[in-house]
């Protein structure tokens, strides 16, 4: 009977320090993803200062006026026909889903005859 509480407390022991070091091995395994995660957010919000410092400077009207005026480009304004509004579409606002932005055009009636002839792009006026 002796041998039998030896052995039952010998195995006790063993289980309780085996789940000790399980709970150790555990605590550094989450120590060391917090570690990534910590270093991947740092790096993220780095990029995010720099990537909002950038599209300040190139949206930046005098940056662009010079970029213009060094490669000699010479903008025009557009023509009437040229211009398409884009609208807000009516969503449904208790969606939590992302909102979307329709393209609203004036009715033409000669628009069918729009096939039959080649689209204009976009161009600039290069001085040499």
């Amino acid at each position: 009977m002796r041998a039998f509480k030896t052995v039952a407390f010998i195995i006790f022991i063993t289980v309780v320090a085996l789940v000790y070091v399980h709970q150790q091995i555990e605590l550094v395994k989450l120590s060391y993803a917090i570690g990534c995660k910590e270093k991947k957010l740092k790096d993220i919000l780095d990029r995010n200062e720099g990537l909002g410092y950038n599209i300040e400077n190139l949206e930046d009207p005098a940056r662009l006026e010079q970029i213009l005026l060094s490669k000699n480009i010479d903008i025009t304004f557009p023509r009437p026909n040229n211009i398409i509004r884009a609208v807000r579409a009516k969503t449904n606002m208790a969606e939590d889903g992302p909102k979307s932005i329709g393209i609203e055009k004036s009715f033409n009636l000669f628009g069918i005859l729009e096939i039959f002839s080649p689209r204009a792009e976009a161009q600039t006026k290069d001085r040499l």
